[in-house]
């Protein structure tokens, strides 16, 4: 199980992959950081891989709320065409990938680092995917299946957490119904009228219905 009470209203999540879907503007990108930066904080490794922000922007959005230096801090960028990130920032812990629709390539940079995690005696990983809708423009949603389908056996080998963001109002149901498959759960995400919400689908020991997410 994974501490999971800073950023959620729950204690704890199981290992597994889950889907947190939500439309844009309802907190997933933030969700994804601040259940990394709960980890990074009990020592855990965090894997963020970007489709969206380069990995200098996601570094720059985890300064903004780590205590100290993210150690265990390690990256996936699909968006930069050249190594941009800090002289601080190890080069090893970003591996790059030509585009989003690389998914070979996304397979082996994340593959690499959990390879590095494993071999820094991390054995705690939690992983962050944002996010599959940029990957449903890349690749029709059978490709996308086919990459999820071993990604996320590749997070459960590792008894990892990991939370992949959908956002479902820019596919249609049927898309968004056969990726909901490969996953353990739902984390919904909605824009209620106090702030952000939550709701827990698939997922035992969790509120019934939607929950503030403040």
């Amino acid at each position: 199980m994974y501490d999971a009470g800073d950023s959620l209203p729950v204690d704890e999540l199981p290992s597994g992959s889950l889907l947190v879907s939500g439309p844009a503007m309802s907190g997933k990108h933030e969700l994804l950081l601040d259940f990394l930066v709960e980890g990074a904080d009990l020592g855990d490794g965090s894997l963020f891989i970007t489709t969206n922000d380069s990995a200098s922007s996601i570094i720059a959005d985890f300064d903004e709320r780590i205590k100290g230096e993210p150690d265990n801090l390690r990256l996936v960028d699909c968006v930069s065409e050249q190594q941009s990130v800090t002289e601080r920032f190890p080069e090893e812990r970003v591996e790059y990938v030509n585009s989003p629709g690389d998914m070979t390539g996304v397979g082996i940079g994340v593959s690499e680092q959990l390879r590095r995690f494993s071999e820094s005696n991390v054995d705690r990983t939690r992983i962050g995917f944002d996010s599959l809708s940029t990957l449903l423009m890349y690749s029709d949603v059978e490709t996308v299946f086919r990459f999820l389908h071993v990604l996320t056996g590749r997070v459960d080998d590792v008894s990892a957490v990991g939370l992949f963001t959908i956002d479902p109002t820019t596919h249609d149901a049927e898309t968004v119904n056969t990726l909901k498959q490969l996953f353990d759960g739902v984390i919904e995400l909605r824009n209620g009228e106090a702030g952000p919400e939550v709701r827990f689908v698939g997922l035992p020991d969790t509120p019934e219905g939607w929950t503030s997410l403040e």
